[in-house]
């Protein structure tokens, strides 16, 4: 008897790990993240755009694969990007910001990215992701909070004479993660934004694979479209 309670005191920790990692999302779960960008324009003005990035689980398949569908609402122009569809592992899904539990604290690999943990802060676990592509300098930070759930982003791009290009910055505003009674937020008199191909300044935006995966997740590349091409 005593040997098998000391199995229970050191299996535990185990036990609990495993149950944290267990956790997984189902379909309709929504974050919902407030969004501010400031940005330098090619010709040196500067604006200011809010946004809301709606993440929506659509689908989580028996082959350890969550599909994700993220519109991004620009809130003073009422349009909206059309919905794009993403598949990730469903234990670590980079298709949204989070982070499992049992890895909280620890330096991780999310995507194609390196995420550094800087420290724990007012209960919340900081990240930290550093690219260079071109000259331009990708930092990419997270707040997140013991679930795994990040509740604050910020995506800074540093250009190429180390000048603030972009600032976005993200927070957490409904979800029914925690609360299932939450409702999902709608938009009313949004309409869809007419979205063209557009080469733009090297300093203000460089398309490639890494540097979209950041300025999809963001919506910082929607906004653009929308500001530059309006309806």
């Amino acid at each position: 008897m005593k040997s098998f309670l000391l199995f229970l005191l050191l299996a535990f920790p185990i036990f609990v790990g495993l149950l944290h990692a267990s956790v997984s999302f189902t379909s309709n779960t929504f974050f919902a993240y407030n969004q501010t960008v400031i940005m330098t324009l090619p010709n040196g003005s500067i604006t200011t755009i809010h946004e809301v990035l709606l993440q929506r689980i659509v689908g989580v398949y028996p082959n350890n694969t969550i599909a994700v569908n993220l519109t991004v609402y620009n809130v003073g122009q009422k349009y909206y990007l059309p919905s794009v569809i993403s598949l990730s592992n469903s234990s670590f899904p980079t298709n949204l910001y989070y982070i499992p539990p049992p890895l909280l604290g620890k330096n991780v690999t999310r995507g194609s990215s390196e995420m550094c943990f800087v420290n724990y802060s007012n209960g919340l676990y900081v990240y930290e992701s550093k690219s260079n592509i071109q000259g331009v300098i990708i930092e990419f930070f997270m707040w997140v909070n013991s679930s795994g759930i990040a509740v604050k982003v910020q995506t800074l791009q540093i250009g190429a004479n180390l000048q603030l290009v972009s600032n976005a910055t993200a927070v957490l505003w409904k979800s029914n993660y925690f609360d299932p009674s939450t409702h999902l937020p709608t938009f009313p008199g949004y309409t869809e934004a007419h979205v063209v191909s557009a080469n733009l300044n090297k300093t203000l935006l460089i398309i490639s694979h890494k540097l979209l995966e950041y300025i999809l997740i963001a919506g910082v590349l929607g906004i653009i479209i929308i500001l530059l091409f309006r309806k």
